[in-house]
């Protein structure tokens, strides 16, 4: 690629008329921009095959793993009849919400929430007491004077955390441009608890988990062979059943578990093979090593980095202004040259069914970035937009895939997966299971993915009613 593309520079300072060079330059850019974002069979493989060796020296807990494989304390128990009222709590973004859920024999009959925007000030260089004080404070605002008597309460907190218990987190690191002070290495249960104690609110943590987790627990609720819980959104993690005996760093800590009972697993897989990139250098390109030397977490979340909606629009947008670097496109008025300057939902809106000449991409770019396209513009736009996305969507199908079969579930299995990336971008789910196809290849396998809304909030509930006497 790189010889031809001397050739034609060659032919430039030669005298080759422009128009004639750029017909050369334009499917030799466009190659090498799907070169560099294609993930063939080999590399999912390459893949599966590390993440198994981390997965392992992750469950036996003896030495150090990109792939935390945290123990969340929700044990996989048969969904008996559950009544009654339960509270959630979903901290995981800019937004922090309450439910409240009424529960007969084990069906949502009511469910009442609020959301509260997060200051900005609390998330970026705040404090814990600012933090988890608005957080007490929203509750309040939720329960407005209400008797309540230490219902059981589900938190969910999106962030990789270490557990001791079913209702203790300490947070690992933090995630998604969160650098609250004062929070890492602490339980953040036991810092909700301070605030409600200080705010006269009488709740207590029944439950803390993940949206990983509590999407799980969500469908599980409504399909017994719901095995895994995937987020793709924001970011992208994954959570499993797995059985206790089969995680050794938690039957050293609790040797009279039961070996037989079945635990969800937090994997925190987003952060795999970060920073060292055993498998991933032969997957990434500089676009990526772009987007990780702009995040505020660089050297980790490298796989999510590659696959969240966070951050394929920066892709995208770095892929695209090569092409116009090079006098393939007009570009769009400056907002390539600046960061998150095509965010993920321009990303996916230029993929939408569309006619012939791609109006909607058109009316898309004129809209938001006030920019006339010819069609070889639009074409080449869409083009980088779904090679992003499948690279997106490959690289999530190597792990979930992987995941399934190294548990063993890859007979009958119900994935559980939540976020905007795998509900709004066309054919998302369809690219899933290609790459399934491509990554069991003559296996026999049977996985479903199927769309589950809330499980950061419903989830957190239903984890508390499944987990409460």
């Amino acid at each position: 690629m790189e010889r031809l593309n001397r050739i034609v520079g060659h032919l430039g300072s030669a005298g080759v008329e422009a128009k004639e060079c750029r017909s050369l330059r334009l499917p030799l850019a466009l190659r090498d921009i799907k070169h560099k974002l294609h993930l063939p069979t080999y590399k999912m493989r390459m893949m599966q095959e590390e993440l198994f060796k981390e997965m392992d020296k992750g469950l036996e807990g003896k030495e150090w793993t990109s792939v935390l494989m945290l123990p969340s304390f929700v044990m996989r128990r048969e969904v008996r009849a559950k009544s009654g009222v339960y509270f959630a709590l979903d901290l995981g973004g800019t937004n922090f919400r309450v439910l409240k859920l009424t529960l007969k024999d084990s069906k949502v009959i009511d469910a009442k929430q609020s959301k509260y925007k997060i200051p900005l000030e609390h998330v970026v260089g705040g404090t814990s007491d600012g933090l988890f004080g608005f957080i007490a404070d929203s509750v309040a605002k939720f329960i407005d004077g209400s008797d309540v008597a230490n219902p059981p309460l589900g938190f969910t907190f999106s962030f990789p955390m270490k557990k001791a218990s079913l209702n203790s987190g300490i947070l690992v690191r933090w995630t998604k441009s969160f650098n609250t002070k004062g929070v890492v290495g602490k339980d953040v249960c036991a810092l909700l608890k301070e605030q409600f104690a200080k705010k006269g609110i009488n709740m207590g943590v029944t439950a803390v988990l993940n949206d990983t987790v509590g999407t799980l627990v969500t469908d599980y609720f409504e399909d017994d062979r719901a095995m895994l819980g995937v987020i793709i959104g924001t970011g992208f993690n994954v959570a499993y059943w797995e059985r206790v005996r089969n995680i050794p760093k938690y039957m050293r800590e609790n040797p009279n578990a039961d070996p037989n009972a079945t635990m969800c697993i937090n994997m925190e897989v987003g952060n795999f093979d970060s920073p060292h990139k055993k498998v991933l250098k032969y997957v990434s390109n500089e676009w990526d090593e772009m987007v990780d030397a702009a995040s505020p977490n660089k050297g980790l979340g490298l796989v999510e980095k590659m696959v969240s909606g966070l951050y394929m629009g920066e892709i995208a947008r770095y892929a695209l202004l090569e092409l116009k670097q090079k006098g393939l496109i007009a570009g769009l008025n400056g907002a390539l040259e600046n960061k998150n300057g095509f965010p993920a939902w321009h990303l996916s809106g230029c993929l939408e069914a569309d006619d012939n000449v791609l109006s909607g991409v058109k009316n898309l770019l004129k809209n938001n970035y006030g920019v006339q396209t010819t069609l070889e513009e639009r074409t080449h736009i869409r083009h980088v937009c779904d090679w992003v996305v499948i690279r997106s969507a490959r690289l999530a199908a190597t792990i979930i895939g992987s995941v399934v079969l190294k548990a063993g579930y890859e007979w009958d299995c119900t994935v559980a997966i939540d976020g905007s990336v795998f509900e709004k971008t066309p054919n998302y789910p369809l690219l899933l299971q290609e790459g399934f196809k491509d990554l069991f290849g003559s296996q026999p396998y049977n996985i479903r993915c199927v769309l589950t809304k809330d499980g950061s909030g419903i989830g957190a509930a239903l984890s508390a009613a499944l987990m409460s006497k």
